[in-house]
């Protein structure tokens, strides 16, 4: 990964410049509406395909419908299945399901992987992290120095960081249609990634939902990303005992994100 950054000049650049990758490799790039352009026949039920690789054309396209973060990820997908040894194919048709980080397909994991090292330049990200703390203030500067979605800033923030802290992700279970429209909606955990650490100190996942309080004050009414609310929590750990957390709180209009590290860290 760092020598395809270094021989393609990406390796200086605060962001990495997907363009760049194609031209060193020598791969051709275009967009096109994958809903209209598409044989139905290639798209397995129930898919939404982003984007393919034909390896004999050397040619990567992506879905024009795709917004700029998922655009430049979904490039680099690409590339990876390119680079790869053993991704060498003859095509690659890849949907937001294999590109998600909690696809179960082995190729597309790997390639998922890939990109995100180039993405985030590796061991560069974890520099940045570690100088900056951990706080929903690094997770917005970074995914603006990166050019990366916010969700995968933090996503990556958790998984790599070297201090114990684990990002929860709830997602709003209730839905639009409720019998008691005064009574608020419950945000229960999608998906939690912890850091090496904090698994090995305290536990892996978290259930349940986020504070009835706490949602109701981040999603009743429009309020920047970085108005966190933090709260002293208790969670029991993996041996039994109740562990006291320190949550930040944060809300991006369409998930709330907590991130947990010990109260006395």
């Amino acid at each position: 990964m760092c020598f395809l950054l270094k021989e393609s000049g990406q390796y200086d650049k605060e962001a990495v410049n997907p363009f760049g990758i194609l031209d060193y490799l020598k791969l051709n790039y275009l967009t096109f509406n994958f809903d209209t352009v598409l044989p139905l026949e290639v798209k397995p039920e129930g898919s939404q395909p982003r984007a393919l690789l034909s390896y004999s054309d050397r040619l990567v396209a992506v879905d024009d419908n795709l917004a700029p973060p998922r655009e430049r990820f979904s490039t680099l997908h690409e590339i990876a299945h390119y680079v790869l040894p053993t991704h060498q194919h003859s095509m690659y048709l890849c949907d937001s399901q294999g590109m998600s980080h909690r696809t179960h397909l082995t190729f597309e994991k790997t390639a998922n992987e890939f990109a995100a090292d180039m993405l985030f330049k590796g061991g560069m990200f974890s520099i940045d992290v570690a100088a900056m703390g951990i706080s929903v203030k690094t997770i917005t500067t970074l995914a603006a120095k990166y050019q990366a979605s916010f969700e995968a800033t933090a996503r990556r923030l958790a998984e790599r960081s070297l201090r114990p802290v684990m990002l929860a992700v709830f997602k709003n279970t209730a839905g639009t249609r409720r019998i008691n429209a005064d009574t608020s909606p419950n945000w229960d955990v999608r998906y939690c990634i912890a850091s090496p650490i904090f698994k090995s100190r305290f536990f892996t996942h978290v259930n349940g939902s986020a504070p009835s309080d706490i949602a109701a004050e981040l999603t009743s009414s429009y309020r920047d990303i970085e108005e966190s609310i933090t709260r002293i929590i208790e969670i029991d750990t993996s041996a039994g005992q109740s562990q006291q957390f320190t949550g930040e709180f944060f809300y991006n209009q369409y998930n709330i994100f907590a991130l947990l590290t010990p109260a006395n860290s």
